[in-house]
């Protein structure tokens, strides 16, 4: 059975730093409020939030479309965002034209070919979770509802084919940790099903893929064959993070999110790029840094993904202290 309330692996490596760097920590609201303490300096963490970037850098980076404002107004490439509110919320604050019309405007703006080409998810939202693709009317109205169930607003934004998709986490002008997000998938036989194939490898966790592939389940994959379970590229939603080696490539990602950074004034920030049709993107920016998911792969290799996690929050808990 899983556990519940589980050691984040953020507090885990507070405790080792404390210890190897002097400093006292201590741990508050179920260990959601982080307390660093050292001589007189007091730093503080809430949730993945560090006391390292400026509060209105926070809050633009976790609005999807004010970060997208924000980039294309410097003329950075970025995923647009588009922002529609809830109706309960709607006529309080921006008075009772309703937001039907605007959805019903810019879905028709991404149609092609008849289908619809859309991607709703929350605006200040995380981890894949509640990001929904869309691809005709019935979907359109039941994402909107179950959004509007939940949340205070809702982003669409266009669907694109995805290339590659990378994460950067950025420092005080420094790229400390490169990586792509290599989306989960099996290589067929050419005697086994799509489902024997993804069962197999992935076990429990399969079942979660298969929901989006009940029209291939049966199918033979030829041997060979490469067939990608999921269009996210979350690694908490099964995605592996492979640590880009290639000079070049490294140094063009580097130098694309300090553009972003620069443009929304943060210094910590996780931040995603995205390759569609040979052109790279900003698709998000994390004032959160949420490495969880990175430091608990660990892949045969050369590289500790632990150790790296540990020394990035090691010069964060630097700066923090410093500044």
């Amino acid at each position: 059975m899983k556990q519940l309330n589980k050691k984040r692996i953020l507090v885990k490596i507070l405790e080792e730093l404390s210890t190897e760097m002097g400093f006292e920590v201590q741990f508050l609201s179920e260990d959601w409020i982080t307390v660093i303490k050292r001589q007189n300096k007091v730093g503080y963490i809430y949730g993945y939030e560090w006391g390292i970037n400026s509060s209105t850098a926070q809050l633009l980076a976790k609005d999807k479309e004010a970060t997208y404002e924000i980039l294309s107004r410097n003329h950075i490439n970025a995923i647009e965002h588009k922002l529609f509110f809830n109706y309960n919320w709607q006529a309080k604050y921006i008075g009772q034209k309703g937001c039907w019309a605007e959805i019903m405007k810019y879905v028709q703006k991404c149609q092609s070919d008849g289908n619809y080409r859309i991607v709703c998810k929350p605006n200040k939202g995380t981890g894949g979770n509640d990001v929904s693709r869309i691809s005709n009317q019935w979907e359109l109205e039941s994402t909107v509802q179950k959004m509007f169930s939940k949340y205070h607003d809702l982003c669409l934004c266009p669907f694109y084919n995805i290339e590659n998709e990378y994460r950067v986490i950025f420092l005080n002008g420094k790229s400390l940790l490169l990586y792509a997000k290599e989306r989960p998938y099996i290589v067929g036989n050419g005697k086994d099903t799509l489902a024997t194939l993804v069962i197999a490898k992935y076990k429990e966790q399969g079942l979660s893929y298969l929901n989006d592939l009940l029209e291939k389940l049966e199918l033979i994959v030829p041997k060979g064959e490469k067939v990608v379970m999921s269009w996210k590229h979350n690694l908490g939603n099964g995605a592996n993070a492979i640590i880009i080696e290639d000079e070049s490539l490294k140094a063009k990602l580097a130098e694309f999110v300090k553009l972003a950074a620069d443009a929304l004034d943060i210094k910590f920030a996780s931040i995603d790029i995205v390759v569609s049709n040979g052109t790279y993107y900003i698709m998000e920016v994390n004032s959160g840094i949420m490495i969880e998911n990175f430091a608990a792969q660990q892949p045969n290799g050369r590289y500790n993904y632990y150790e790296i996690t540990k020394d990035i929050y090691r010069l964060a808990v630097k700066t923090l202290l410093e500044q």
